[in-house]
């Protein structure tokens, strides 16, 4: 769910959860209260009473089938926006045409890790977290430092560029990253890169 608006899906949770909410309560009504039964026998009969005598009102049919349509798209279009999110493969390749055959992989656990090791060990840092996320197809890595109170932001990047550059030439290609400095005693951030 990381690439769905989040106002949008909790307004919509809302709203279903509202939704069954006062269903619930009808049926507890209905079921509890004979005036709320006679309310709704009433109601469906009216509703519904044409179904019976096979003159039904088409356009009543009509209209349910457009909402639904409406929905189906709209639940299309959701599930259509829902991408990325944390990939477990960093880089996979089957080597050159004609080569050995056989597949490398690399997962992103060992780039994670690789990461942690080397930008931990700094003393400015307090706390590190590292991920690889799909981003529009593409592999990218995630780095959020929170460094110690007073510690310069500027040599965490140089070192957090140098690991990057090591584990660029190592993959043999340029992963985008992104890196989040957080300033040590709040969680504002600092600078973005």
């Amino acid at each position: 769910m990381n690439g769905t608006n989040r106002s949008l899906g909790r307004a919509v949770l809302v709203l279903v959860g509202l939704l069954f909410l006062a269903l619930g309560a009808a049926v507890v009504l209905v079921q509890t209260l004979p005036a709320a039964a006679d309310v709704w026998h009433t109601a469906a009969d009216r509703a519904l009473g044409g179904l019976r005598s096979g003159a039904a009102d088409t356009s009543a049919w009509w209209w349910a089938l457009g909402g639904a349509v409406v929905l189906g798209v709209l639940a299309l279009l959701v599930l259509g926006s829902i991408g990325g999110g944390r990939t477990g493969t960093v880089l996979q390749d089957d080597g050159p045409e004609g080569g050995v055959p056989g597949q490398v992989r690399i997962e992103a656990a060992a780039v994670e890790h690789a990461l942690s090791t080397a930008v931990a060990t700094l003393p400015q840092v307090a706390s590190l977290a590292v991920d690889v996320r799909r981003v529009r197809g593409q592999v990218a890595v995630r780095i959020i430092v929170r460094t110690r109170r007073g510690a310069p932001p500027r040599e965490v990047v140089e070192r957090v560029e140098e690991v990057v550059r090591d584990l660029d030439a190592l993959l043999g290609e340029q992963l985008p990253v992104l890196l989040r400095i957080v300033r040590g005693g709040s969680s504002r951030p600092d600078r973005v890169r």
